[in-house]
């Protein structure tokens, strides 16, 4: 079976993954409710299932609505932990998200301030779509960037208001100083790992490349988000932080980069190079996870490879994997959990 811990077998590894669980509502309070009554929800137990079958140390869970008491995300880690009883329990980390958030403008011309297309990030509430952090080992210390306006990247793919022109004036003067240039949330979390030593978890998830008009807003945001991480790496001094922090990371730190992505290397909609910022970094290794439908982590369209595990290259990978089992699989039924699927990268725990 793809992603089975037991196929780890005795070995001190630990197992960082990314998990789009596609647990959004229409209300703020739709999915602590339904995770209140999981023997009544499918998707909920499916979603469990999978990552009791994957038992990562450390997970990322993307679309999962946030809420500001954390219930939802404390909810899915209580439940995962009772599964899970003869490890160690997860404490859940969830984020604010800008999904949602009202920006007080007709942002794209809708005619309605609160059409979701005009909040920071697309939501019919905040935290719609949000995500959480489910980790083994503690939280130490975070930096996020949820206030970072997209013109304060420089060289920011700022969308034109005629396609091609390069000007950059989609958005109003008005419009971009407000507008944030993460659709979520950017996260640096930094843990404590036996063997390993200070581990930062780059969280993100960009906003999908479409939904737009010939100007690809969404695509030019998509690929600015992802390169903010390529540029955190290189200790970009433009970078500042919800507390006021600037720079990056520097160059002795051990990261993974966790997160949907929506950005395929090879094929879909997002900006041609846009993942290949992290792919082809040089502090990034990719260790190219496979499942019964290869390197593809989500089914759209067509299948595609949006979800990412990508470790600093200085850690050592032992295996990777992708749960998208094969049909003939007896847990095959755990495919449908979300459109998304599980992605999981063992690490060496060094002595």
């Amino acid at each position: 079976m793809y992603g089975s811990r037991e196929e780890q077998g005795l070995e001190p590894l630990i197992r960082v993954a990314t998990f789009n669980v596609a647990l959004f509502g229409q209300s703020p309070t739709e999915i602590s409710q339904r995770l209140r009554a999981i023997d009544h929800d499918d998707q909920i137990q499916h979603v469990l299932e999978v990552l009791v079958h994957a038992n990562p140390d450390i997970v990322l869970i993307n679309e999962l609505d946030y809420d500001s008491s954390g219930e939802a995300a404390r909810l899915l880690a209580d439940q995962l932990s009772r599964s899970l009883s003869d490890f160690a329990p997860y404490k859940a980390h969830a984020f604010p998200s800008n999904t949602g958030m009202p920006t007080g403008m007709d942002l794209i011309g809708t005619g309605s301030l609160s059409s979701p297309e005009n909040a920071q990030g697309f939501g019919l509430f905040p935290g719609q779509y949000g995500f959480a952090l489910l980790s083994r080992y503690d939280v130490d210390a975070v930096r996020t960037f949820q206030t970072f306006l997209w013109r304060d990247m420089p060289n920011a793919r700022l969308p034109d208001a005629k396609a091609g022109t390069g000007l950059g004036d989609y958005y109003s003067d008005k419009a971009l100083a407000i507008l944030r240039l993460s659709s979520k949330n950017h996260v640096d979390a930094h843990l404590t790992v036996e063997g390993i030593g200070g581990l930062h978890v780059l969280l993100s998830h960009p906003t999908p490349p479409v939904f737009d008009g010939p100007e690809n807003r969404n695509g030019r945001r998509n690929a600015d988000e992802i390169r903010f991480w390529a540029d955190y790496l290189d200790d970009a001094d433009y970078i500042v932080d919800d507390c006021g922090g600037s720079g990056g990371l520097v160059a002795a730190k051990k990261f993974v980069i966790l997160g949907d992505l929506n950005a395929d290397p090879q094929t879909g909609d997002s900006v041609p190079g846009a993942i290949q910022q992290l792919l082809k970094h040089p502090r990034v290794q990719d260790p190219r996870p496979t499942g019964a439908a290869g390197s593809n982590t989500a089914r759209f369209r067509r299948a595609m490879r949006v979800d990412y595990v990508l470790p600093s290259s200085g850690l050592s990978v032992r295996k990777s994997g992708v749960v998208w089992l094969s049909k003939n699989d007896p847990l095959a039924r755990l495919n449908t959990a979300s459109d998304h699927h599980l992605v999981w990268v063992d690490l060496e725990m060094m002595p």
